[in-house]
């Protein structure tokens, strides 16, 4: 019998934090008009160009793997995992490049009807200030407010990895898994690198979110200040 799919316990990010002040926000009000130009003059499709980004570096995967899980009861945060989008190893998952619990109260039609979400950090969040995912912490907008904090996790719990590897042969779709519990969806985002400061993945399939008539267009920018 599969584990209970529950992914964190409070020590992954449940506690509550107060959203930083609006006066720390000046740069991301500069990379929101961007977006919104962006979005504007290519329906929230990939848009190089006028974000003035490029492809990933030879150093990073173009093309990820994304997975949402949205739990249906218990701690109903949603989960993103982003991964290489290569075959397993020996039958093992490849670690994730990110682990992210999105914000309690942003459910999946939340994140459908904006069609992206933006993650923004603070450089002092990630201590070092290293690579831009592996900041423990984002302030997350979506549907043109703030949504709360998402926190980012090491690695998927015991019963994560192995919802994921029993979903690893699946390159692109949406259902639940065994037990009914959690919806999924899954499927290859396109990851744009501008710089050190600022990445984007785009879904590129599926087209359409599970339960939920949209444009199904989904992005998901992350910015460091």
């Amino acid at each position: 019998m599969p584990p209970a799919v529950v992914p964190v316990g409070e020590d992954g990010g449940g506690e509550k934090q107060q959203a930083a002040p609006r006066s720390c926000h000046v740069a991301w009000s500069a990379w929101w008009s961007r977006v919104g130009r962006c979005l504007l003059a290519s329906t929230l499709q990939p848009c190089h160009a006028a974000l003035g980004l490029s492809p990933a570096a030879p150093s990073s995967p173009a093309v990820v793997r994304g997975t949402l899980f949205l739990p249906s009861t218990g701690d109903r945060r949603v989960r993103l995992f982003l991964h290489e989008h290569a075959a397993p190893v020996e039958s093992a998952v490849p670690a994730p490049l990110l682990v992210l619990d999105l914000p309690a109260g942003l459910a999946g039609t939340d994140i459908a009807a904006a069609g992206r979400i933006v993650l923004e950090c603070q450089r002092e969040w990630a201590g070092s200030g290293g690579a831009l995912l592996e900041s423990p912490k984002w302030l997350v907008y979506c549907n043109g407010g703030r949504a709360g904090f998402a926190t980012r996790r090491e690695a998927p719990s015991d019963a994560e990895g192995w919802a994921m590897e029993k979903l690893w042969a699946v390159t692109a779709g949406a259902g639940w898994l065994p037990g009914g519990g959690v919806e999924y969806l899954r499927g290859r985002f396109e990851r744009i690198v501008g710089s050190s400061d600022a990445e984007s993945f785009h879904l590129v399939e599926p087209i359409g979110w599970l339960g939920v008539h949209g444009d199904g267009g989904l992005s998901i920018f992350f910015h460091r200040i």
